[in-house]
C-alpha cells in the first residue's frame, strides 16, 4: 500500500516536493538508497531480491517512482509476472525519453502485475495506470497516489494532498510528520477495502503502515529548488528507530 505524494510548482522555493512511503513485507531483503557502484549517476535504493527500485533521481534530473495497483483488492503476487522495480531502472539507466519509454510500457503493461508509474523529469513527470493505460502529463498542482489510479480519494490520498497544500513553507520535519502519520481513516471510511479483516483496513489506511509482518519501510523526500539543486533524504525504518540517509546535488 504505497502512497506518493508531490507538490509541482506551488511553491516558492521549490519547483517539486515530492515524499513517498514504500510499504513492504518486512523480510524482503533492501538496500538503503545510495548512488549506485554499477551506475554512478543513480540514486535509489535497491530492492535485493529482484534488483529494481521503487523510486530513484538521476543527476541528470530524471525521476521515477512506482507504486502497486490493487485490481479488485487482489494483493497476492503473481509470479509469473516480470518485476514492476525493472520498469524503473530501466528508464532511469537509459538515454530514452519519458514519453518514448512509457509508450514503451504502454505496448506491455500485461506482462506485469498492476501498477501506478509517476515517472520523467524533474521539470515534466508523466503518470500511467497500467489498468486504464493511458498517459498522463501532470499539471502544476498537488497530487497523490496509493493503490488505485491518480488522486482516487482514499482518505491518505486526500490526508496527505491537504497537509500539502495548508502551507507553503514544509519543513523537512513536517514532511516526515505527514508521511509518518499512523491515524487510521475512521470505519466508514474504509468500504473502498474489500477481502481483508477490519484490523488491516485500518492500519493500511494510514500513511503510514504498522503491521505484523507488513508495512512502512521508508520515507523518501525529494525537494528540488529552482536553481535545479536537489535534496533527496531517505528514511528508513527498523522497529521503532529510524536512520536517514542524505543527498545533495545539482543537476547536471
Amino acid at each position: 500500500m504505497c502512497l506518493i505524494t508531490f507538490k509541482i510548482a506551488q511553491d516558492p522555493q521549490y519547483k517539486l516536493i515530492l515524499a513517498a512511503n514504500r510499504d513492504e513485507a518486512y523480510s524482503r531483503p533492501t538496500a538503503h538508497a545510495q548512488f549506485w557502484e554499477e551506475a554512478p549517476h543513480l540514486l535509489a535504493g535497491k530492492d535485493l531480491l529482484a534488483n529494481g527500485t521503487w523510486l530513484g533521481i538521476t543527476k541528470q534530473g530524471k525521476l521515477a517512482a512506482i507504486t502497486n495497483c490493487h485490481q479488485d483488492n487482489q494483493f497476492s503476487p503473481d509470479p509469473s509476472k516480470l518485476s514492476r522495480g525493472s520498469i524503473m531502472t530501466d528508464y532511469l539507466l537509459t538515454d530514452d525519453s519519458a514519453e518514448s519509454y512509457l509508450s514503451k510500457i504502454q505496448e506491455k503493461t500485461a506482462n506485469y502485475q498492476p501498477f501506478n508509474v509517476i515517472l520523467g523529469s524533474v521539470d515534466h513527470l508523466y503518470h500511467l495506470n497500467s489498468i486504464d493505460n493511458q498517459i498522463q502529463l501532470l499539471h502544476d498542482g498537488i497530487h497523490s497516489v496509493s493503490n488505485a489510479s491518480l488522486n482516487t480519494p482514499w482518505p491518505k490520498v486526500e490526508r496527505t494532498r491537504a497537509d500539502l497544500a495548508k502551507t507553503n513553507d514544509k519543513t523537512i520535519n513536517q514532511l516526515f510528520a505527514m508521511m509518518m502519520d499512523q491515524k487510521p481513516a475512521a470505519d466508514s471510511q474504509l468500504d473502498y477495502l474489500s477481502n481483508i479483516p477490519l484490523e488491516m483496513k485500518r492500519a493500511v489506511s494510514a500513511p503510514f503502515i504498522k503491521t505484523d509482518a507488513f508495512g512502512t519501510r521508508s520515507t523518501t523526500l525529494i525537494l528540488v529548488d529552482y536553481a535545479n539543486h536537489v535534496t533527496f533524504i531517505e528514511r528508513t525504518y527498523d522497529g521503532d528507530s529510524y536512520s536517514d540517509h542524505s543527498f545533495q546535488f545539482t543537476i547536471e
